[in-house]
């Protein structure tokens, strides 16, 4: 009887000072969470080119969006914090002309590097995430372009931000695939036309050519032929000549 009642006055003491352990552990866990704030994960996104950006666009668990078109956003290289962990996707759309090689990396490791638009991954809580955006030329076309005259300096201006320039009959190889727009310098005696629009193909050879209006007169120009009335000065000048002549002499 008396060893029944030790056991119970033991089991009575440890279940007091477990439940003094876990309410110890509990003030700690809340006081730790309360100073030190919400748990949170690093994202950083960087973006390199040699010309042009693209836009991307960062989806989290909670389908919230971010956007390299957000105001506030630096397109080259922005960093943020998440609380909202679980999936998270990247998308990327990019330049004309242009391809994206996205690489992950989670800390200093490499997770994923290869050509791609769009990449998930899982976030953790006190994770770092860095995506690496990489935009290179690889979508690509040539353009020929001719007059009549020839030899007419012209300008094309295409979906990326450099403009080239360069006198017909000329060749363009490599240029990326997308819209152009060419305006023509207006040779002597010749109607300026208007500019030129042409969507480069890649892998193709895309011409245009550009036949000059001259030598024609508007129909709303008035020819005017001069005049062939004299002045009276003139005629003045003319009697006082003739009166200077002999009388044989004028007529």
């Amino acid at each position: 009887m008396l060893e029944d009642e030790l056991k119970l006055c033991f089991d009575m003491v440890m279940f007091s000072n477990r439940s003094l352990l876990l309410g110890t552990v509990a003030l700690t866990i809340l006081w730790t969470s309360t100073a030190l704030g919400a748990v949170q994960a690093a994202i950083k996104i960087d973006q390199i080119s040699s010309s042009s950006y693209g836009v991307w666009t960062l989806i989290s668990a909670d389908g919230s969006a971010r956007t390299s078109t957000d105001p506030g956003v630096d397109k080259k290289g922005y960093s943020m914090s998440l609380t909202d962990f679980g999936p998270l996707t990247l998308s990327v759309v990019s330049p004309p002309g242009m391809s994206a090689k996205i690489t992950v990396y989670r800390g200093d490791a490499v997770v994923s590097s290869k050509e791609q638009q769009q990449v998930s991954v899982t976030l953790y809580p006190n994770d770092n995430y860095r995506f690496l955006v990489s935009y290179s030329y690889t979508r690509l076309g040539m353009l020929g372009v001719t007059s009549d005259p020839s030899g007419i300096r012209f300008r094309a201006h295409g979906p990326a931000t450099k403009t080239y320039t360069a006198k017909t009959p000329y060749t363009f190889k490599n240029l990326p695939a997308g819209q152009y727009t060419l305006s023509f310098s207006v040779p002597k005696n010749c109607i300026q036309p208007p500019p030129r629009n042409i969507v480069i193909e890649p892998e193709k050879r895309n011409t245009i050519s550009q036949t000059f209006a001259c030598n024609v007169v508007p129909q709303n120009v008035t020819t005017v032929t001069p005049s062939t009335h004299k002045s009276n000065r003139q005629l003045q000048q003319e009697v006082e000549e003739r009166e200077k002549k002999p009388i044989g002499q004028r007529k």
